[in-house]
């Protein structure tokens, strides 16, 4: 007898119905922006491991930088030996499907890589989470600013795994510490320059990727991480200018078939001084900083560069060396820090413009904020000189290493 489905309800549609509006529910809870801090709250207030609370507390739901006194507790640790035990811990809440925590985690593993002293051992043990890096399709659909977010997230993760392959490839932390950094390419030899060259060039295209300039409603720790990206992206700029200029010192006696190489690599930084422009840019509009320009090398330079491959006898001009000269011998201007602390980033979501303009503390004679002083007309180097930035009157492929005992970074 062929059965006709009649249409009364039965006890188990009824079961089914009432499970699908359950599980409804449950997702509408759980995605509530009030119950989800509660839940991380008390995560963090019961968990009795040091390290773990202080990774759930410094990576919490409020929006914002990480606070620093569990930042400071977790480099404690690390100092102490518990690398792998922290990062472990950093990295479970990589696994989260908020934005603002897993943005406050990949700042926390940033802040560990450039902070902590025994350096070489613990990116021996980070090697180890790579992997765990990798977010290409990481998704906080929650709200407009968590969906723009997660782009951030996606790419600030692919910087702080490409940042880890640089160190790997050159053995040396060329973004966290600018005077040690400048003098170690004055030092190396030549080819060791050219292949740095290539890693710096790759970690900074990761790092112009963070730029939130597109975005229409700015996540408030999305610029707390652009901060500190920005922070690595004016050390390694200017470490590359020393590179190219390193280069470009010997540039006319090398042979043909490595100077062609280094033009490669000159044309390539002329890409790079104009997208680091716009990063300088940003940071103005985003942290309130003051208006850096920068301007380009004269054509002329770049057609002498050229004619040397083209030419069997070309001796360069005195303008050509004048132009190297004249960067070489120019004043040392120590930087001070740009960034400094997070705590004038503002934290309030509902605001959209820009932050008030970021106060800048006194600094010594010696010291000058490429940022804070007034833009100058711009400065022009005699002989078809190079790449210079008029922001704070020096040339970008100067000498940046500051006085004696000064440390930047």
């Amino acid at each position: 007898m062929e059965h006709q489905y009649s249409g009364a309800p039965t006890f188990s549609g009824a079961l089914h119905k009432m499970k699908k509006e359950v599980t409804k529910a449950g997702k509408m809870v759980s995605s509530d922006d009030t119950f989800r801090n509660i839940v991380d709250k008390a995560q963090g207030a019961l968990a009795f491991d040091a390290i773990k609370k202080a990774v759930i507390k410094a990576t919490s739901l409020e929006h914002g930088p990480p606070k620093e006194k569990h930042l400071q507790t977790l480099l404690t640790a690390v100092g102490e030996g518990l690398a792998k035990e922290t990062f472990y811990e950093i990295v479970q809440r990589l696994h989260s499907k908020d934005a603002t925590t897993v943005l406050k985690s990949l700042m926390v593993f940033h802040r560990l890589l450039r902070e902590t002293p025994s350096r070489d051992k613990l990116y021996g043990k980070c090697h180890v989470y790579m992997s765990d890096l990798r977010l290409p399709k990481f998704m906080d659909s929650s709200t407009a600013e968590s969906m723009q977010a997660s782009t951030l997230v996606r790419n600030y993760a692919g910087y702080l795994e490409e940042k880890m392959q640089c160190v790997r490839s050159s053995s040396f932390e060329y973004d966290k510490d600018s005077a040690k950094s400048l003098a170690h390419v004055g030092e190396i030899v030549p080819e060791q320059v050219m292949q740095d060259v290539k890693s710096l060039m790759a970690l900074l295209d990761t790092g112009y990727a963070c730029s939130i300039r597109e975005q229409s409603n700015v996540h408030p720790t999305s610029v707390a991480a652009f901060s500190l990206v920005f922070k690595d992206l004016r050390i390694l700029y200017q470490s590359l200018n020393k590179a190219i200029l390193r280069l470009l010192e010997s540039y006319f006696e090398m042979p043909k078939v490595i100077a062609v190489k280094i033009l490669v690599m000159y044309k390539e930084y002329l890409d790079h001084t104009k997208r680091v422009g716009r990063v300088f840019e940003d940071a103005r509009t985003l942290l309130g900083q003051d208006k850096v320009e920068l301007s380009t090398p004269p054509e002329s330079f770049l057609e002498s560069l050229e004619r040397y491959l083209e030419e069997d006898e070309y001796t360069p001009t005195s303008m050509d060396q004048a132009a190297i000269d004249d960067a070489k011998s120019a004043p040392v201007i120590p930087l001070s820090d740009l960034i400094g602390s997070f705590e004038h980033i503002s934290t309030d979501s509902s605001q959209n413009s820009p932050p008030s303009k970021v106060p800048t503390t006194a600094l010594g004679d010696d010291l000058l904020d490429f940022f804070s002083s007034p833009v100058p007309a711009p400065v022009t180097r005699g002989g078809g000189g190079l790449v210079a930035a008029t922001g704070g009157g020096f040339s970008l492929l100067d000498d940046f290493s500051p006085s004696p005992g000064h440390v930047i970074g």
